[in-house]
């Protein structure tokens, strides 16, 4: 409910820095007739501006050719105000990493030229990022209160009364200084009003239904909404509408009015659909699942909170993405200005060098000729000059050794701190990996299965229900101890390295052994598992990293075939190795993932009844093959199948 608000808030701000509207058609004449570059990065910047809210692809092509020529004709306003419209169109994409650096970069620019409001612009963005990507609500007021202070001095009216629903909402989302937020939201409304902006005015009543929904109190709040809807209709803004119903939803299940929000929630599923508003539809499949299970429809119930279950994990992992991202982007921003002063501090370095040398050089110089003139004018201290010239020369060498020296350490000691670096990003990179697949891989299942529990324990569901909910209950169980074990096998390889202690193994036993371990989800799918490797092939590996990989390559031959497929597992002699080949009649995979396959930073699809992974199977399967002296190769063909061929030393 915190976000599906937050995101009404979100679309009420708009970027331009520019305090007139002229019609789109106007603009475009202007684009036309432009006298100069700046002119033009001008108008492509308030059509981006225009088109950004009904249009997002060409506001993000007018950016882009704006920022092009900004860049060309070195009009840095030009390039700071390009930069928030696309962070804009990025954070309304929920792309928060890219939409971040886009903020920061404008926001520099802003400073060096200076200019108050776009400096404005990139607070604003850069709180709602914090805001909806990284839900840090200090931060993002801070943000927030500067951008207004800004735009209270300068009256923007339509900036002003934007960015009160967004106060609005960090207030209401913290539950704190509701009676301030009241306050911003009916001065918002008053002020959007005043300038007939009937977006705004339904977005400001917005959060004064929000709060009076917060405060429990639900006649003031379903008046608050239903009028924004009003005024959304005025204002042609359907999101809005869907997004109001799904609240009036969640206050009429508040009232007990259980019909009533079944109708609202399937109005605003209908809505959401039609716009691809994914948190709206989220909202409206929990409502949906409440308002059944409140009337007594288990079946429905069940089937409504499922949907709900798989669209929030899949958002959840979207944003958590996007927030890793975010933070990886401010860390290679750091780590860029940390390279730059580096080098500054080596080029200064240098430079001192080269002062000391040039100065070590002109009093050679000058000892020189003083030693010359003297031996021209008495020969008889020629042999006392030699001694020092010599004397001289021994000591210009000893200082010259010690700056080789002293510059030779220099370099150990930054070589070591580089390495250093590499083992740092490593270790940030394992920890955010295990952080992310703890968090959804794991948590994911755990929440279905406490899901489908709950509903059991509440005697919601009968014996014939519950005969078939036990595959997924099981399919739960499986996809958690499969994740359980292949996080526990790479994060001891991460930590302490892969080791194998090699002995002869019989390959049919470990077949026939994991055959046996996914009999039940293959004959819950209807496929067919098949045994072809005879007693005669035999390797010479480890029996754990064996087993392990066995196990990863028929799941997923499992996880990717559709129903009726058919698993054939087959082994060959071929010269001094033994070749295991898994082939399935499953999905295929497509071309552009076979080259990057076993790399970590792979995205893992889903199987084809919905089974997730967490990316590590095949990456452990493939150091696995290669510790014991084998490889792993794949081919497949899109609707044909698979074929992942393992190859091991043979026994002999």
């Amino acid at each position: 409910m915190k976000l599906l608000f937050g995101i009404v808030l979100l679309l009420s701000i708009r970027p331009s820095v520019f305090p007139q509207r002229l019609p789109i058609d106007s603009l475009e004449n202007i684009l036309r007739s432009a006298p100069s570059d700046t002119a033009r990065v001008i108008a492509l910047a308030d059509l981006a501006s225009k088109y950004l809210a009904n249009d997002p692809l060409k506001a993000k092509q007018y950016s882009e050719e704006g920022l092009r020529l900004a860049m060309q004709a070195g009009f840095l306003r030009g390039q700071a105000i390009t930069l928030n419209h696309l962070g804009d169109y990025q954070f309304r994409q929920s792309n928060y990493a890219k939409a971040f650096e886009c903020a920061t970069q404008a926001l520099k620019i802003a400073i060096q030229i200076p200019d108050s409001i776009i400096i404005a612009d990139s607070y604003r963005l850069l709180g709602n990022i914090h805001t909806f990507g990284l839900k840090q609500y200090d931060e993002a007021l801070q943000y927030q209160l500067k951008a207004l202070k800004i735009y209270e001095k300068r009256k923007y009216k339509n900036k002003i009364a934007a960015l009160y629903g967004s106060i609005t909402w960090v207030y209401a989302v913290t539950n704190q200084n509701l009676e301030q937020a009241m306050h911003f939201a009916t001065k918002g409304a008053a002020i959007a009003s005043s300038i007939r902006d009937y977006q705004l005015v339904s977005y400001n009543f917005n959060s004064k239904g929000m709060i009076f929904f917060k405060q429990k109190k639900l006649d003031s709040a379903l008046y608050y909404l239903k009028l924004s809807s009003n005024t959304a209709k005025r204002a042609q803004d359907n999101a809005v509408i869907a997004f109001n119903n799904s609240i009036i939803g969640n206050v009429l299940l508040e009232q007990g009015e259980f019909i009533s929000a079944e109708k609202v929630f399937i109005g605003a599923l209908e809505e959401s659909k039609s716009i691809n508003l994914r948190e709206v539809e989220k909202e409206a499949y929990e409502g949906l699942a409440k308002c059944y299970h409140a009337l007594g429809k288990h079946e429905k119930a069940y089937h409504y909170q499922v949907l709900f279950m798989q669209l929030r994990d899949s958002l959840l992992n979207w944003e958590t993405t996007q927030k890793t991202l975010t933070l990886r982007a401010g860390y290679e921003q750091e780590r860029r200005e940390a390279k730059i002063a580096d080098l500054t501090n080596e080029n200064l370095s240098m430079r001192k060098e080269e002062r000391l040398y040039l100065f070590i050089s002109v009093g050679l110089f000058f000892t020189f000729l003083v030693i010359t003139l003297l031996i021209g004018r008495n020969n008889k201290q020629r042999k006392e000059a030699s001694l020092l010239l010599k004397e001289k020369s021994e000591e210009i060498k000893s200082q010259n050794d010690e700056l080789l020296k002293s510059r030779e350490e220099i370099s150990a000691q930054r070589d070591l701190v580089a390495e250093q670096n590499t083992v740092l990003q490593k270790v940030n990179e394992t920890k955010d990996r295990l952080f992310s697949i703890i968090g959804h891989d794991l948590r994911g299942p755990i929440a279905s299965l406490k899901g489908l529990l709950g509903l059991v324990a509440k005697d919601a569901v009968s014996p014939e229900e519950f005969r078939v909910l036990a595959p997924k209950l099981n399919q739960n169980v499986i996809s958690i101890h499969d994740t359980m074990e292949n996080l526990l096998q790479w994060s001891y390889t991460q930590m302490k390295g892969l080791k194998s202690s090699p002995s002869l193994l019989k390959v049919t036993n470990f077949v026939a052994e994991n055959i046996m371990l996914f009999a039940e989800t293959a004959k819950a799918k209807q496929i067919t598992l098949v045994n072809c490797v005879s007693d005669a092939e035999m390797v010479y590996a480890d029996a754990n990293h064996v087993s392990l990989i066995l196990r990863n390559l028929i799941n997923n031959a499992v996880k990717f075939t559709p129903i009726g497929g058919k698993i054939i597992i087959s082994a060959k002699q071929i010269g001094n190795q033994v070749e295991i080949s898994i082939e399935d009649t499953g999905m295929g995979i497509p071309p552009t993932q076979l080259a990057t396959l076993f790399q970590s930073n792979v995205v893992t699809t889903l199987g084809t009844h919905g089974e997730k992974g967490t990316g590590l199977g095949l990456i452990l399967c493939k150091e696995m093959a290669e510790i014991n002296g084998g490889e792993i190769k794949v081919t497949s063909e899109l609707s044909r199948g698979s074929t992942f061929t393992l190859r091991l030393k043979s026994a002999g």
